[in-house]
């Protein structure tokens, strides 16, 4: 089979994710991707040096993944702590209750409360696996509650990141609560006090799903609040639908032109409700077509027109194309993808 070349190597960064998760080839673990979730894959080939798995997926497709990125069902056979490889010290390790790795109370995110019954312990790991959902993690019941303590302190230190000149990507592919790998304009929520990404998946105050490349929002993470995460929608115009919209869509069939009637109207009118429009939400939907059209036509230096590349003038796109351009979305289109259906949000 074909597949992508092994990433960079993680620089400047020791995030606490257990170590075990890549001991050895043919084992059977789960890795998180760029939407913050975890898939199933058996680990073909490791790579020691860049720190990084080639991991077949449950589709057969193969991709390079960071040994950061990766959690393994088999908690090992020596007793040592799963970040730091020590053995006990003092005190006896904690073992999760549901994936059975051991942990140094100190070495956990945050760390392990002298008082907790050691018996029905669960590690941050596993209740992230649990918690996170497209659309937006659970707000309720124990895993919500859990997740949600645990994420006022990151896993990582925030202040060693190296980030591009717009604050978009970083080196070390760390994103997030979960420290996993992320692409800014797929489905996350930047910090505006931090300046950090969230996965869509890992946060708990969205009231509808994310849209790619959906920034009309003002957001603060639980690290910030020292509590509950905040979310503010922010007023939007057509001229911001029609980009958004178009943005969306371009993503989700990698095409550039859209029919008006056919996709574009047909995609707002079907998400109304969850674009959460603000003012414009209270238009008649027989209104709502002239408003669309007139700001795909009167804003030439965002969107090209059919006719004017000699389509047909009902098929409407971007001017500049979006694209993806970290390593983690060229890994793993397939599996991203394969979920989503480009005419709900739900």
């Amino acid at each position: 089979a074909s597949f992508l070349p092994a990433p960079k190597g993680i620089s400047k960064l020791s995030p606490k994710s257990p170590r075990p998760a890549v001991s050895a080839e043919g084992e059977d673990v789960l890795a998180r991707w760029s939407d913050g979730l975890l898939y199933l894959g058996n680990v073909k080939r490791v790579d020691s040096i860049k720190q990084c798995c080639l991991v077949r997926f449950e589709d057969n497709s193969e991709f390079w993944v960071l040994r950061k990125d990766i959690h393994s069902f088999s908690s090992g056979g020596e007793e040592v702590c799963c970040i730091c490889d020590a053995p006990p010290l003092k005190e006896p390790l904690v073992n999760c209750l549901k994936c059975r790795h051991g942990y140094h109370p100190e070495c956990h995110t945050p760390p392990i409360d002298p008082e907790v019954d050691p018996n029905s312990w669960i590690c941050r790991q596993c209740v992230f696996a649990v918690a996170t959902k497209r659309g937006g993690a659970l707000k309720r019941g124990r895993f919500a509650r859990l997740m949600q303590i645990m994420k006022v302190r990151l896993p990582y230190q925030l202040s060693s990141l190296d980030w591009d000149l717009q604050h978009l990507t970083n080196q070390q592919q760390c994103y997030c609560y979960c420290a996993g790998p992320g692409e800014w304009n797929l489905k996350m929520l930047q910090c505006g006090s931090c300046g950090q990404w969230f996965h869509e998946a890992c946060t708990q105050c969205l009231t509808k799903p994310l849209l790619y490349g959906d920034r009309f929002y003002q957001f603060q993470c639980s690290v910030c609040t020292n509590g509950p995460e905040t979310v503010q929608r922010l007023p939007m115009t057509w001229v911001d639908l029609a980009h958004l919209v178009l943005y969306h869509l371009s993503l989700c069939c990698k095409r550039k032109y859209f029919d008006f009637d056919h996709e574009i109207m047909s995609f707002a009118n079907e998400n109304w409700e969850s674009l959460l429009l603000g003012t414009l939400s209270d238009t008649p939907r027989q209104d709502r077509c002239q408003n669309l059209l007139n700001a795909l036509n009167s804003h030439k230096d965002r969107f090209v027109s059919g006719k004017e590349i000699k389509k047909k003038k009902c098929l409407f796109g971007l001017q500049v194309r979006p694209t993806t351009t970290t390593t983690t979305t060229k890994m793993k289109q397939t599996l991203f993808y394969r979920n989503n259906h480009t005419t709900r949000l739900l």
